[in-house]
């Protein structure tokens, strides 16, 4: 079990440090300008001014608010219309193709719409990145009710089970480790969509803050908050899989 950690962890990180090593060659070679590709040193440098002087803290906790909020309520609703929607061929009728349409719908073409609908405030942002991950979490969520074994269906009906309890007590069980897996998924998007959220309007947050050092021509301070948008998104993924492995520990090999 320790040499299958070990090579596990080997592997995670083999591609970071080929990364890394590429970037240090040509940074420090010369090879790239560093106007639009900075060294590492440099960048560290700018991560330490931007939290040290710069009051990145801030940012970094709006942003974390923004993409949590537009998250919870984004799975809040997408859960019980996704069940619905794998579960009964009506629910899937009505829903799907609406989904299906909204869905392949560019998000930032609604930026206007939802500056004029919910203003420059931390609602807009969050109505952004809920449009970003609500309709796709919704289909994700209903191929995952379809997978569920028909015979559970048929079994629990046998022993006289009600449609609320088919819901509530075979359904919902048995898709629990696909939703979190889906809800891994769903957050990757959000924090894809926040800079995106952030472009316009914004006075605060990471992607302000991004597009701030692009206007000035900051590329160690642009690389900063990409570096920071990219662990904020790891330690989120690494929390949902500790999550289902505590839940669902028969479900992992």
């Amino acid at each position: 079990m320790p040499n299958r950690l070990y090579i596990r962890t080997l592997f995670g990180v083999l591609p970071f440090i080929v990364i890394g090593a590429t970037w240090l060659i040509l940074t420090e070679a010369g090879l790239v300008d560093q106007v639009f590709l900075p060294s590492i040193p440099k960048v560290v440098s700018a991560l330490y001014r931007v939290f040290a002087h710069e009051g990145y803290f801030h940012d970094l906790l709006i942003s974390i608010y923004r993409v949590m909020a537009a998250f919870v309520v984004s799975a809040v609703l997408a859960i019980p219309l996704g069940l619905l929607t794998g579960y009964s061929k009506r629910m899937a009728e009505l829903v799907e193709p609406f989904v299906g349409f909204v869905r392949y719908l560019p998000v930032p073409a609604f930026i206007p719409l939802c500056i004029l609908w919910f203003g420059l405030g931390n609602s807009g942002k969050i109505a952004i990145i809920f449009l970003g991950t609500f309709f796709q979490l919704i289909l994700m969520i209903a191929d995952i009710a379809r997978e569920v074994p028909r015979p559970l269906f048929e079994a629990a009906y046998t022993l006289g089970a009600t449609r609320k309890r088919l819901f509530f007590r075979v359904l919902w069980p048995a898709t629990m480790p696909g939703i979190v897996n889906a809800g891994r998924i769903a957050i990757g998007w959000a924090w894809t969509y926040l800079v995106v959220a952030e472009i316009a309007g914004a006075t605060s947050g990471l992607g302000y803050r991004i597009m701030e050092a692009q206007r000035y021509i900051q590329a160690p301070k642009i690389f900063a908050g990409i570096v920071i948008i990219g662990i904020l998104g790891v330690i989120t993924d690494l929390l949902f899989r500790s999550m289902h492995r505590l839940l669902f520990p028969w479900l992992e090999s």
